[in-house]
């Protein structure tokens, strides 16, 4: 038995292979002409735009300056009206704050009178007040100018508030390049505004030209 027969039989099987072969490739040219040419590639999904009447509030900002350049009890009463319910409004007040209590001669009774239970209910205001009569240097007040601040930590409804700051000595009318007064306090906010209502003890406090935030319109 030779091979040519068998090898005559398999033609008809390639020429209905061939068929098959121009059908699937027509009714594919017709699938995809019916289409509109070849598939396009799946769009990749987009995050939604914020409609404007849904975007949150603009922040206010923080006000090294915050009711005036005077280091008084009262401009102290009119930065708590003034500093808005933000964490950046609790910095602007402590700022303030910061500005009047760190001076020598130290804050003297009556003043201390006007801000106790208003402006502050810290147990040891009338104390932190004091020790600024022991620095060395013979008078002294505090400056917001290229000062510093750091809010350490925000509750979930922004009613407490921890914040350092920073702020340079003035020595004989002169910004002192060294020496900073560094406090760190808790506010809370009241009816009233911010009110200081802990000393903390914070670490890594004499980083805040590395970790913390310039303060804004200083005086």
């Amino acid at each position: 038995m030779t091979t040519q027969p068998a090898a005559r039989h398999r033609w008809p099987w390639y020429v209905l292979g061939i068929a098959v072969f121009v059908i699937v490739a027509v009714v594919g040219l017709v699938f995809f002409t019916t289409r509109g040419g070849s598939p396009e590639a799946t769009p990749r999904p987009t995050a939604p735009s914020t409609s404007s009447t849904t975007a949150p509030p603009a922040v206010e900002g923080v006000d090294g300056c915050l009711a005036g350049d005077a280091r008084s009890p009262q401009t102290v009463l009119d930065a708590q009206k003034e500093a808005p319910h933000t964490p950046e409004g609790a910095v602007s007040f402590v700022t303030t704050f910061a500005r009047w209590i760190a001076q020598k001669p130290a804050v003297p009774a009556d003043e201390l009178a006007q801000i106790d239970g208003k402006a502050s209910t810290m147990p040891n205001l009338a104390d932190s007040a004091a020790s600024f009569a022991n620095a060395e240097v013979a008078q002294f007040h505090t400056t917001s100018i290229n000062g510093y601040y750091r809010i350490e930590s925000v509750n979930e409804d922004s009613s407490r508030v921890a914040v350092t700051v920073m702020l340079p000595l003035v020595i004989n009318d002169a910004v002192d390049p060294t020496l900073r007064f560094t406090p760190s306090v808790a506010v809370e906010w009241t009816e009233a505004g911010w009110v200081v209502v802990e000393d903390l003890d914070t670490p890594g406090t004499d980083s805040l030209p590395t970790t913390g935030t310039a303060l804004p319109g200083g005086c």
